[in-house]
C-alpha cells in the first residue's frame, strides 16, 4: 500500500515463489514511498522483524523436531547436516537445539508484534498520504526479537 499502486504492488511480490524474494520486493518497492513520509525507519524495523519472524517460522517448517525427553522440544537442520564434505552416516553429527513453551510463547508474542508493527505502517503511510481521515492501528510497543532456540550448555557442544 505504501506506493499507491495495489496492482503493481501485488503482482510484483506474489508473482515469483518465495518469501525472501517477497520481503524484498515489498522493500524494493515501497521504501522510498515510506522515506518520503517520514516512516523509513520504522518501515526498515519493519522489513527486520518480518525477516527475523521469518527465520523462527522457517526452523519450524524445514527442521526437523522430536522429543528426546530433555523436557524441552528438540529441533535440529538436517540441512546443514547433509552439507558436510564428509560422508554421513547417520544422525550422530546433527547439531541438537531446544525449546520450550516460555520460548515459544515468546516467539509467538513476536509474530503478534510485527503483524501489529506491519499494519500500523500500512495504514499510517494511508493516512499521511491523506487516503484515510483516521489513524486506524496503534502503533505497537516494540518488542525484542526472541531467540530462535535455547543456547546449547557448554558440556553439550561438539568442538
Amino acid at each position: 500500500m505504501g506506493i499507491g499502486d495495489f496492482n503493481h504492488a501485488f503482482k510484483k511480490m506474489f508473482g515469483a515463489r518465495g518469501e525472501t524474494k517477497r520481503i524484498n520486493a515489498a522493500r524494493d518497492l515501497a521504501q522510498a514511498a515510506y522515506r518520503e513520509l517520514g516512516l523509513g525507519t520504522d518501515f526498515a524495523t519493519g522489513i527486520d522483524a518480518i525477516r527475523h519472524a521469518l527465520r523462527i517460522r522457517n526452523q519450524y517448517a524445514h527442521w526437523t523436531w522430536w522429543d528426546d525427553s530433555s523436557g524441552q522440544l528438540a529441533i535440529a537442520n538436517l540441512e546443514d547436516l547433509a552439507r558436510e564434505p564428509s560422508a554421513i552416516s547417520g544422525f550422530d553429527r546433527l547439531h541438537v537445539h531446544h525449546v520450550d513453551m516460555p520460548l515459544l510463547e515468546m516467539q509467538q508474542a513476536y509474530f503478534a508484534y510485527v503483524d501489529g508493527a506491519l499494519a500500523w505502517i500500512n495504514f499510517e503511510g494511508r493516512f499521511l498520504r491523506g487516503d484515510i481521515r483516521t489513524r486506524i492501528v496503534r502503533k505497537p510497543a516494540p518488542l525484542p526479537k526472541p531467540a530462535f532456540y535455547h543456547p546449547q550448555p557448554s558440556y553439550c557442544r561438539r568442538e
